[in-house]
């Protein structure tokens, strides 16, 4: 399986399955079709909690994504309890949480009193700072002002697919956001998206860097420049 991102080491698909239905979701595809016969996509990509991935364990000094193949925001009080409740067994190990619908770190911390360890990081995608309708999620400036008033020490955010976007408006998200690492990939799967041209994607990562810690491009990203 990918890691999915550049700065992950390994996968940690203890919640599978999500409703947001993103017309571009790769891990969706894979779970109705290359992965259909697996027992834990039974269901198709319906969210469910992964009772045997409960019991894994994490060397130190890794960084673990959560939930790769899902969104753990659908998880349930019970689900993420027992989720997180692993998490805190493993200090020296690093974890990403990465949701569409980062609203759900509020219910968490002020509904169910949940504070998140030092070793989480939580995260976003957005696709742009333009809102395309492509998915069922919370457009991308609910996702980014959420993440962005949570107080938390690591955050993650990931542009992509990125689709196009005004530079100034994408690039003062970020600097309010202040993540600690931020990613960035295109389509690689056909979907035939309002991509950005090369030499907006080029200033934007250019400006990225001059704030952030840790601006990583991903595999594919290039295919930007050969289509400009």
């Amino acid at each position: 399986m990918s890691r999915m991102f550049k700065s992950i080491e390994r996968t940690w698909n203890v919640y599978v399955g999500c409703e947001f239905n993103c017309i571009y979701c790769c891990a969706r595809k894979q779970a109705l079709t290359r992965f259909r016969r697996l027992p834990r996509y039974q269901d198709g990509f319906t969210p469910r909690l992964i009772e045997a991935e409960l019991s894994r364990r994490f060397k130190p000094g890794l960084f673990i994504f959560v939930a790769y193949m899902g969104d753990i925001a659908y998880a349930t009080r019970e689900q993420f309890l027992r989720i997180l409740n692993r998490i805190r067994e493993f200090p020296e190990t690093d974890f990403l949480i990465q949701t569409k619908n980062p609203e759900q770190l509020y219910i968490w911390r002020q509904d169910w009193g949940i504070v998140l360890p030092v070793n989480v990081y939580i995260g976003t995608t957005i696709e742009s700072n333009r809102n395309y309708g492509l998915s069922k999620a919370p457009p991308p400036i609910d996702r980014f002002r959420y993440l962005t008033g949570y107080p938390h020490n690591h955050k993650f955010l990931s542009i992509e697919p990125i689709m196009d976007f005004d530079l100034d408006v994408l690039v003062s998200w970020v600097r309010m956001l202040q993540p600690d690492i931020v990613e960035v990939g295109a389509d690689n799967y056909f979907n035939h998206l309002p991509e950005p041209p090369w030499w907006k994607v080029e200033e934007l990562l250019k400006r990225l860097r001059e704030f952030c810690p840790k601006v990583e491009e991903k595999e594919g990203l290039e295919r930007l420049k050969e289509v400009s």
